[in-house]
């Protein structure tokens, strides 16, 4: 073996290190410490449960979340919108290569949309997953009292 074929591993677990899968064991991690986090607080507050002012505040979490979707999806009807139009032009195109062109772009577009979509609905997700937490993790009995208790 020669110097290069000791240093070649050494340079291959480096790079792995630096990827972005170490990015996204991350990510992950913070996904299922987040919901631990989440079963926790709502365990914790099993006993708020009782007061009508814990249902209506959870109420209003679930309609401003419904409301953040609602938005999302109109603006994705728009998008789809751009695109039937765009589509719907494709027969104007004099030539084969303009005709390509159109098909192309709106396959393009198309994908772009969809992309966006998945990313819309990744961060919906993700902020109804840290809202729920700080919601729940504000009535549980111990931040209850504290909010109660005079200073």
């Amino acid at each position: 073996m020669t110097h290069a074929d000791h240093a070649l591993p050494h340079a291959l677990a480096r790079s792995s290190q630096a990827t972005p899968q170490h990015g996204h064991a991350q990510l992950l991690g913070n996904l299922a410490a987040r919901g631990q986090h989440n079963l926790g607080a709502s365990l914790a507050m099993l006993p708020a449960l009782a007061h009508t002012d814990t249902w209506l505040s959870l109420t209003q979490l679930q309609a401003a979340s419904l409301q953040r979707l609602i938005a999302q999806q109109d603006s994705w009807l728009t998008q789809w919108q751009g695109w039937f139009h765009s589509a719907c032009q494709l027969s104007q195109a004099n030539t084969v290569s303009k005709l390509l062109e159109q098909e192309v772009n709106l396959t393009l577009r198309a994908v772009q949309i969809l992309g966006q979509q998945a990313v819309d609905l990744a961060s919906l997700q993700e902020n109804l997953e840290i809202n729920y937490g700080y919601w729940a993790s504000l009535h549980t009995p111990v931040a209850t009292a504290a909010q109660s208790s005079p200073d």
